[in-house]
């Protein structure tokens, strides 16, 4: 790069902020200064749930479970007490098969830094049958020298596994009672009679390059999942630098939503913060439910809201909505898919009450762009039809590369690289090392998402590379079409990209319906506002694709997979 630096698409956050206090000094301070405070609520699960390891307190909810602080750090201590004296080690692998919601993994997670182990939270669906190559794989590589399971009879695929690969496990726990399981131990059973304060992990010595917390993304071309490996100094960093709650702007006690699993990023990032901060933590047990998040946030109080944006589009929609419901929100936190301009306009005509905040972030690094010293602004800035996802943090570095590796100037698209503390450096056994890079500047992760960043420092994210249409060499990203289909056209629609010899690639709209214009009306309206290069060569609305809906997954994404091949089925018997 020469000449003006501000003409690129580079920003730097300068230096981090030094580390002070480890994870579990940090929840520690916090369950001293606040020990009667609720941390965690779980309307579904019994009030006296492992109250032989967490102890009683005196509130005393009329339904469901509630863990004051006090109450997670002391069975924090009496459960490493216990995994101490059978053995387990420092910095050796915590693997724990849970429900995807549940509020033993606070405890879990606690215990975890208290003890000094690496936590790996996996869903316990991965126990059944049909499931024994992804089990015989998570153990193989793990070797983990602590096992919990939710229920005993879950226990038994595990031992065959073990028995398999000649692996012992030195701690065996079940959730519940675990009667007659041979070599498990019952949580609620533990005998923390042992003075449970000498097992805590010395915070005198911390060692902050240690594996907290591996969290699984998604598969490699091996067909395995790829292991994000984060360190306390990752985590640290994160959570100093990026501080999306604070009860001192409002004056209410923070208390978030929970609905994501155990084993996702965005709940060990969204828990963990909140607690640093004295808030609660709320458990959604059944998950994502427009009915369930509204009931929930009405009944608790939730002042933040963690929300993809399909999701939203349903709770606004749902017939038991209304801004009663959800006026104790402060802050509708708004990431894990393209955040649409649209979307403030929906918060803020819904949330009377609440600020939309757009964030950017992957499990392999959490806080390396946001909004500096929580001022997210009354309006965030829109280019292109997307919301700014903030800008650089301290401590990171992001810039914006063309297929060359170069790095573009300002406003121009390209793919989204990061130097920063918070990052992994590698996945566990190497997987896609190509995704990781060195030079004179630092080791670099190329996040697979192409954005671009504003004159103004900010940044914005056009989705990821792989599904970037490229139209006669042109890159195409597929929201930008969606969005004017939907602000101009008033359909719903799905933009992908099909083979052709002619234009390398052919750009084709699925759309919900087409009332109001004809498919011809629709790729006018898209070269009017965004011109030839990304013109449309085919419209279909899903009827005619044999489809009343879009199909999505669990969180609400559309599965493009599923329009792609039925496209190619359409075409094929015309053809």
């Amino acid at each position: 790069m020469n000449g003006n630096m501000n003409l690129y698409a580079k920003l730097d956050g300068g230096d981090a902020i030094p580390i002070k206090k480890s994870i579990w000094t940090t929840f520690t301070t916090v369950a001293k200064e606040k020990p009667d405070h609720v941390a965690v609520v779980s309307r579904s699960q019994p009030s006296d749930l492992l109250a032989s390891v967490v102890g009683k307190t005196s509130n005393n909810p009329k339904v469901g479970l509630e863990w004051t602080y006090a109450q997670l750090a002391q069975g924090a201590l009496n459960i490493a007490s216990v995994m101490k004296s059978y053995g387990v080690r420092q910095n050796s692998v915590l693997l724990a098969f849970l429900p995807p919601v549940c509020a033993e993994w606070s405890l879990l997670w606690w215990m975890a830094n208290c003890l000094g182990v690496t936590l790996v939270t996996i869903d316990k669906r991965a126990l059944e049958p049909a499931r024994v190559d992804e089990l015989t794989f998570y153990i193989r590589s793990l070797q983990p020298e602590s096992v919990v399971v939710y229920e005993s009879q879950d226990a038994a695929a595990v031992d065959d596994i073990c028995a398999e690969l000649q692996h012992s496990i030195k701690s065996k726990v079940t959730l519940d009672a675990g009667d007659g399981t041979a070599g498990w131990t019952g949580l609620a059973t533990f005998d923390s009679s042992v003075n449970s304060n000498d097992h805590a992990v010395d915070t005198n010595d911390t060692d902050y390059d240690r594996t907290a917390v591996i969290l699984y993304t998604s598969g490699t071309s091996t067909g395995q999942p790829k292991g994000c490996p984060l360190t306390e100094k990752n985590l640290v960093f994160g959570w100093l630098i990026s501080k999306p709650f604070s009860s001192k702007v409002t004056g209410v006690a923070t208390r978030i939503i929970m609905m994501f699993a155990n084993s996702r990023a965005i709940n060990l990032q969204m828990c963990s913060k909140c607690w640093l901060i004295g808030g609660t933590v709320v458990y959604l047990s059944t998950g994502f439910t427009p009915e369930g998040v509204l009931s929930t946030t009405k009944q608790e109080a939730i002042t933040d809201s963690i929300i993809i944006p399909p999701m939203l589009g349903a709770i606004v929609s749902h017939p038991t909505f209304s801004k009663e419901s959800v006026k104790s929100v402060d802050r509708v936190f708004v990431g894990g898919d393209m955040a649409m301009a649209e979307l403030q306009d929906v918060v803020t005509e819904n949330f009377v009450n609440a600020q939309i905040v757009s964030v950017y972030g992957m499990t392999e690094g959490l806080g390396v762009v946001g909004w500096p010293d929580t001022r997210v602004p009354t309006r965030i800035p829109v280019s292109m039809g997307l919301l700014a996802q903030g800008s650089i943090l301290p401590g990171s570095v992001l810039k914006i590369v063309d297929d060359d590796g170069a790095v573009t100037k300002r406003e121009e698209t390209g793919d989204i690289h990061i130097m920063s503390p918070v990052m992994i450096e590698s996945y566990r056994d190497n997987m896609a090392a190509d995704t990781f890079y060195e030079d004179e500047e630092g080791r670099w992760f190329k996040t697979g998402d192409v954005g671009f960043i504003d004159k103004k420092d900010h940044f914005y994210v056009l989705g990821r590379k792989k599904d970037i249409i490229k139209r006669l060499g042109v890159p195409v990203p597929p929201i930008l079409l969606e969005n004017v289909l939907a602000s101009f056209g008033g359909v719903q629609a799905s933009v992908i990209g099909l083979p052709n010899q002619r234009l390398g690639t052919e750009i084709v709209a699925v759309v919900s319906n087409v009332p109001k214009a004809t498919p011809q009306e629709l790729k006018n309206l898209v070269v009017e506002h965004l011109g030839p290069d990304y013109a449309l060569s085919k419209v279909f609305a899903l009827q005619e694709l044999g489809m009343q809906e879009f199909p999505v997954n669990v969180t609400g994404k559309v599965m493009k997979i599923e329009l792609r091949k039925a496209v190619e089925g359409v075409l094929s018997r015309e053809s």
